[in-house]
């Protein structure tokens, strides 16, 4: 049987060394713990701050209601991606111009112009964007308060229009043929309407397609249309509260130097004499001088003399709402036998173009009717103060 060697007793040294060895495991352990615990707090309020904090945190707040910084960052990507899509089929279709044709000289220049200043829309989209969701807050908050309602049904049938699909399409009527035609000419398929398969097929494309690309919710993208016709209800409602008719106008004037020569001037058209015969004394406005100080008169001859010449006119709407039209660009037109070109420069789509020519007939009203008609689908920059009404 082995010998069985006797354990030795632990002195106090011993045991006093064993004791303080415990001790620092102990505060090792306590320290890693705590070392662990910080590094996980850093972690976890590093990743609430990136993806809780800061996309809840508000980029604007109006009248109260928040516009989150994820909202804000979705919609600057969101108009972002159309604005590069709209560029992409701008340039297709300015390189499939042939810029050597005459004929199409203009349509290059102005698809290269149009690029350009879809390019330069790039540049300042995060701020466009800032102002429109703050503008929609605006425009929903004011239909809250008047009671204006958009329901499910009026949401899905604008999403249904601005896709292409009509639920119920006119019927075709054959127009009757009453001249010869001729035989070599091949006549060109009519585009069927589209279907309803089509529609959702279109409509669950471009969805999925925001979604992956960048991740932007249906939801979100729904809220669009909505938003567009709460702008539209709006504005209809803001369109019975200011003037329906304006006062009209026949501009003349007598360009002097100084006040001194104006308050004469005034002085004898007070006594009695005669505008035109006065404009023609002492106007140094040599363009409607011979012409009575008519403006509309002298931009006519302007035109009648000019090689080529444009004159621009300012939107409606710039400075306050008003649903009359000014009319004196109608009826400079009209005198100079020039054609008024439609140029529609809308903030909805962040488009600009040239939507068709008129030719003035003289029959002011249904001239004006068919000019707005270029305007109809358009969002002004100021969309409270632009109206179509007369």
């Amino acid at each position: 049987m082995p010998k069985v060697k006797p354990t030795e007793p632990i002195t106090k040294k011993q045991l006093s060394r064993r004791e303080q060895e415990r001790r620092q495991q102990r505060i090792l352990g306590v320290v890693f713990g705590l070392t662990a615990a910080a590094v996980v707090f850093v972690l976890g309020f590093g990743w609430y701050q990136e993806y809780v904090a800061k996309p809840s945190a508000p980029v604007a707040t109006v009248n109260g209601k928040a516009i989150s910084t994820r909202d804000y960052q979705a919609m600057v990507k969101y108009n972002d991606y159309e604005l590069r899509s709209t560029i992409a089929r701008a340039q297709s279709q300015l390189d499939s111009l042939d810029a050597t044709n005459e004929d199409q000289t203009f349509l290059v220049s102005y698809m290269q112009q149009q690029i350009q200043q879809l390019r330069t829309k790039r540049s300042s989209v995060g701020l466009d964007t800032y102002d429109q969701m703050v503008d929609d807050e605006l425009i929903r908050q004011e239909a809250a308060r008047r009671g204006i309602q958009i329901t499910a049904e009026e949401l899905q049938l604008e999403i249904e229009q601005q896709f292409g699909y009509d639920r119920n399409p006119p019927t075709p009527t054959p127009t009757p043929i009453t001249a010869t035609v001729d035989s070599s000419v091949t006549p060109q398929p009519t585009r069927a309407p589209m279907t309803q398969t089509e529609f959702e097929t279109n409509y669950g494309s471009y969805v999925a397609a925001l979604r992956k690309n960048l991740a932007f919710s249906e939801q979100t993208f729904r809220r669009l249309f909505e938003s567009s016709l709460y702008h539209t209800k709006l504005q209809e409602a803001l369109a019975l509260e200011v003037p329906a008719s304006e006062e009209q106008v026949h501009a003349r004037h007598i360009l002097v130097a100084t006040e001194d020569e104006a308050k004469e001037v005034l002085e004898r058209l007070h006594a009695g004499e005669d505008f035109g015969a006065l404009a023609k004394e002492l106007s140094t406005d040599t363009g409607s001088r011979d012409k009575g100080g008519d403006l509309v008169q002298s931009m006519a001859e302007a035109f009648a003399k000019a090689k080529t010449m444009t004159l621009a006119v300012a939107p409606e709407g710039t400075r306050a709402a008003w649903r009359g039209w000014k009319s004196g660009f109608y009826y400079i037109a009209l005198a100079a036998g020039a054609p008024i070109v439609m140029s529609v420069l809308d903030y909805g789509t962040k488009t600009i173009a040239l939507s068709g020519v008129l030719t003035p007939s003289g029959d002011y009203e249904a001239d004006l009717k068919l000019i707005k008609s270029h305007y109809a689908r358009a969002r002004g920059l100021k969309e409270r103060n632009f109206s179509l009404e007369s």
